[in-house]
């Protein structure tokens, strides 16, 4: 693929974006580098890489697609992968056992005729 210039420049600027924070990027994140002298040019080598589907712009931000990942050496990096959902055990309702009565509760509760 032929890129001018501006184009390679920009995809360096793009590929610094991209290690520190991934594909999708605010496009103020890229402008904000640019010289206010130069902004046309490097404005004129964006549009570039958009008509040659290495960027795919979405207003107020971009993203870097897998033939612009190419083009700059890098490979896409992993999602997190998702943990696998663990089965959901129900707690069991725990009877408390009771404490056997003592010799003097039990004398007790003989004399007065309840039982424990």
């Amino acid at each position: 693929m032929d890129l001018t210039p501006g184009e390679k420049g920009l995809l360096s600027q793009i590929r610094l974006l991209y290690e520190a924070a991934g594909r999708d990027q605010p496009l103020r994140a890229l402008t904000a580098s640019w010289p206010p002298v130069h902004y046309q040019s490097y404005r004129g080598a964006y549009v570039g890489l958009v008509a040659k589907r290495l960027l795919q712009d979405n207003n107020q931000s971009f993203r870097i697609t897998d033939i612009g990942l190419a083009a700059i050496g890098a490979t896409p990096l992993a999602a997190p992968r998702k943990p696998e959902p663990r089965p959901v055990r129900r707690a069991q309702p725990q009877v408390a056992a009771k404490a056997p009565a003592s010799v003097v509760s039990r004398i007790f509760n003989g004399l007065l005729g309840r039982r424990a």
